[in-house]
């Protein structure tokens, strides 16, 4: 029996160490735009830019969403996905967006005019929307699951190896329980319920 709990506790220290680390520079990505999600005066806010376009009475009387994002990703320069699209009798709007901007065409059709509100907000805006999986693609909605996933094994290895170190088991799990009483004690009195 000894030996087998030698033997989970040394897989469990090495899995440990293995994964942490290859979750460490995801933790911190995580870490630093968590800080700056909670507090939205560091850096510049977001830059707003206002234009208008005109638009062929044909193409606005009879929208395609592909020749419509099509023309105007050309005439915009545009290089973010169309993430949005919506037509009704008066207006089409048209969104496009990649993490850390955003360009909203608003079409009045019985103008055939449309107006261009573009929004950037920096690298802090794109890290920002990148730890929120905000407009990031699926690529990006996996790294999300991976380093979740990588955190969850990360900290059941962890109380693994606390389990094997018979000096410090107590203290650890006296701390890890502390931790988590004062963190619900923070939600019961302080989080608006």
């Amino acid at each position: 029996m000894k030996r087998i709990i030698r033997v989970v506790a040394h897989w469990g220290l090495l899995l440990h160490i293995y994964i942490s680390m290859a979750g460490f520079v995801l933790t911190l990505l995580f870490a630093v735009t968590g800080l700056t999600l909670n507090h939205q005066d560091f850096g510049n806010g977001p830059k707003i830019d206002m234009t208008t376009i005109d638009l062929p009475a044909a193409m606005v009387a009879h929208p395609d969403p592909t020749e419509l994002s099509s023309h105007l990703r050309t005439e915009l320069k545009i290089s973010a996905p169309l993430t949005d699209y919506h037509v009704d009798d008066q207006q089409l709007q048209i969104t496009f967006a990649a993490p850390g901007h955003r360009t909203v065409v608003t079409v009045n059709r019985a103008e055939n005019k449309g107006d261009v509100e573009t929004e950037t907000r920096g690298l802090l805006g794109k890290l920002d929307d990148l730890h929120k999986g905000f407009d990031s693609g699926p690529a990006w909605y996996w790294i999300i699951d991976i380093s979740a996933i990588l955190l969850t094994f990360s900290a059941l290895t962890g109380i693994v190896t606390l389990l094997s170190l018979k000096a410090r088991r107590t203290s650890g799990f006296v701390f890890g329980g502390l931790g988590l009483a004062t963190l619900i004690v923070i939600y019961l009195l302080w989080v608006p319920q």
